[in-house]
C-alpha cells in the first residue's frame, strides 16, 4: 500500500525592507558639518547677496573603512539660516519646551550701517566672521539630539539639496 507523506510547508517571513529613520540614524554618524564656499550672486535691482555652501561629512557605522565617506551638499542663504532657526524656536514653543536651546546666529548688519549695506554685508572679512557664525549654529543645531528629535523634518529639510540645484 501507497503511504502519502505530508510535508508541513514552510512558514512565510515577512521582511519590512522599508529603513526606518531610527535606523537611518544608526548607519550614519555625522563625521563634520561645514559652512564655506560663499558665493556671491546678483540679485534683483543691482543688489547682492552671499549663498553658502552647506557641507555633511557622514561616517557610516557598519563600515570600519576611512575610504569612503558619504556628503551631503546644499547651498543656503543667511536667510534660510534664520528662517531655519525661526521655525525651531516656533517649534520648541508649540511643543512645550522652551528649554531646549536654540543657538544664535551672526548678526545682521547693523541698522545705522544699513545705508552702506552691499558695501559691509560683501565685506571679505565680515563674510568670514558670518561663515563662522553659521558654521557654529548649525553644529550646535545638529549635536543637540533633543532639538533634532523634536524638529527633525525641520533640519532634514533644511539640509536637503534643492531640486533645481544650487
Amino acid at each position: 500500500m501507497n503511504k502519502i507523506n505530508v510535508l508541513m510547508p514552510e512558514p512565510i517571513s515577512l521582511v519590512d525592507d522599508e529603513a526606518q529613520v531610527h535606523d537611518l540614524n544608526r548607519n550614519f554618524s555625522l563625521q563634520r558639518c561645514q559652512v564655506s564656499d560663499c558665493t556671491i550672486v546678483n540679485g534683483e535691482n543691482g543688489t547682492k547677496f552671499a549663498v553658502w555652501k552647506v557641507t555633511l561629512l557622514l561616517h557610516p557605522s557598519a563600515c570600519h573603512s576611512q575610504l569612503y565617506f558619504p556628503r551631503v551638499e546644499t547651498y543656503r542663504r543667511y536667510s534660510d539660516f534664520c528662517k531655519l532657526k525661526e521655525q525651531l524656536i516656533a517649534r520648541c514653543i508649540s511643543a512645550h519646551r522652551p528649554n531646549i536651546d536654540v543657538p544664535v546666529l551672526p548678526s545682521r548688519v547693523k541698522w545705522y550701517e544699513a545705508w552702506h549695506y552691499q558695501e559691509i554685508n560683501l565685506d571679505r572679512n565680515w563674510l568670514s566672521k558670518r561663515r563662522q557664525g553659521l558654521e557654529f549654529f548649525l553644529n550646535h543645531v545638529l549635536l543637540n539630539d533633543e532639538l533634532v528629535e523634536l524638529a527633525r523634518d525641520l533640519v532634514v529639510k533644511f539640509l536637503e539639496p534643492p531640486q533645481d540645484g544650487p
